[in-house]
């Protein structure tokens, strides 16, 4: 089995884990026993600022078909949520106003068309231009290691593909970013918090929530 980057940092605090922290999650960023990330951070006493949530919104509860989310509140903690999937797809200047780090615990499905690695991407841009760090909590492949398909076209990037990946990548989203920071030559502080104990053989007997 493995243990997901959320449930490590929670258990062995990093050095940076009073800094003003954002979030980008959404119903899918739990912890083993199933707690939302901005719960079990904010419990866990990390200096939580903010939430931005990709395509869908925090609850995934907003269809497919380009159907955008608003701004909105978690109002239990108090703390704003911001849409990247609304009137923008990057984080503004007044979005990562008053914020350290930017932490990234999304589930990926493992494939190029899904949106959450190209937020991600436009989040590495935003936070590079403002020489604010990134972190990502890991997470499984959900398919696993293999690649497939051909490598996307520069004449054919768009939202569903911003980057020359194949149409099944292999990689996990840690792993993606890091490739991103490359490929874009960013002068950006990123690491990523990757799988303990990860085997792609367990992958099958693992409870996954809708992402």
């Amino acid at each position: 089995m493995f243990t997901c980057g959320l449930d490590q940092v929670l258990t062995e605090r990093p050095l940076w884990w009073n800094q003003r922290l954002g979030l980008l999650a959404n119903q899918a960023s739990i912890t083993r026993y199933g707690r939302y990330a901005w719960d079990a951070l904010v419990a866990a006493r990390f200096n939580l600022r903010c939430l931005f949530s990709p395509q869908h919104g925090l609850w995934a509860e907003e269809q497919a078909n380009m159907i955008e989310s608003d701004h909105t509140r978690l109002a239990h903690l108090n703390l704003p949520v911001f849409s990247l999937y609304g009137e923008t797809r990057t984080p503004t200047d007044e979005m990562l106003e008053g914020i350290d780090r930017l932490l990234v615990d999304l589930q990926d499905v493992g494939t190029r068309v899904y949106t959450f690695p190209w937020t991600l991407w436009h989040c590495l841009r935003a936070c590079a231009d403002r020489g604010i760090p990134v972190t990502v909590l890991d997470r499984p492949n959900p398919i696993g290691r293999a690649v497939e398909g051909p490598r996307l076209e520069p004449d054919f990037t768009s939202f569903v593909g911003e980057g020359p990946i194949p149409m099944r990548h292999g990689r996990t989203l840690g792993e993606l970013g890091r490739w991103m920071v490359r490929y874009q030559k960013l002068d950006l502080e990123y690491d990523d918090i990757p799988l303990l104990g990860s085997d792609d053989d367990t992958l099958l007997a693992v409870s996954w929530p809708v992402s």
